[in-house]
């Protein structure tokens, strides 16, 4: 069932995400495939262009939400993507931060029954972190509330108010980022843009995951 923006809110498509909506947002509209490319272009800088990516998507997410068009604007403001990158990588440092004290523990303490211990608590608290991080990066960018980057008990929490629409997002994210390598095949430069399509994908697949289900009158 294709789902239907309206003011900001998902209507019509209470499966929401679909696998076809999500594979296809990225390279929807004209402005979107423009965006693509320079994503892609983007990369070649390595931690400057990641970084403006990241920051793109997150300004994506937040047109999608608020039902704004076009959702693609060729990355402007060039500024507020590059600071919206830079606040969503100290997100990821401080979410997995725990998991990676806790490995450098079991690492000094191996070997030994204490290190294994410490090993697989560093492996479930990195997988929380992995879980609970898109839901706060997508609160974070349409509510802009940054409690959301430094607190992940609350990611944690939206997450699981996401329910099984979170879940089947994360479905869709693993199958697109999955595909992407699929761009191999014509060297590296093939991966750049079928990477920035993934998670383009990913950014889409979580918004609709936890959008409002309520419908809106038109």
């Amino acid at each position: 069932m294709n789902a239907r923006w309206s003011r900001g809110r998902v209507s019509g498509a209470p499966d929401s995400p679909s696998f076809a909506e999500s594979f296809r947002f990225p390279v929807a509209t004209p402005e979107a495939r423009r965006d693509l490319l320079i994503g892609g272009t983007l990369l070649l800088l390595t931690l400057p262009g990641w970084i403006l990516n990241m920051g793109h998507r997150l300004q994506v997410v937040s047109f999608v939400w608020r039902g704004e068009r076009p959702h693609f604007r060729g990355f402007r403001p060039w500024r507020v993507a590059f600071l919206r990158g830079l606040l969503a990588l100290t997100a990821i440092i401080i979410y997995l931060s725990p998991s990676l004290v806790l490995a450098a523990f079991a690492w000094l303490a191996w070997p030994g029954l204490a290190a294994r211990f410490i090993a697989a608590a560093a492996g479930l608290m990195c997988g929380l972190g992995m879980f609970a991080l898109p839901g706060g990066m997508t609160r974070n960018a349409v509510a802009d509330d940054l409690s959301y980057l430094a607190r992940p008990d609350r990611a944690f929490g939206a997450a699981l108010a996401g329910g099984r629409r979170y879940l089947k997002a994360w479905l869709i994210a693993a199958s697109a980022i999955a595909l992407s390598f699929l761009g191999l095949a014509v060297g590296l430069v093939g991966f750049l843009y079928t990477s920035v399509w993934a998670w383009t994908v990913v950014g889409f697949a979580f918004t609709s995951a936890l959008q409002d289900r309520r419908t809106d009158s038109t």
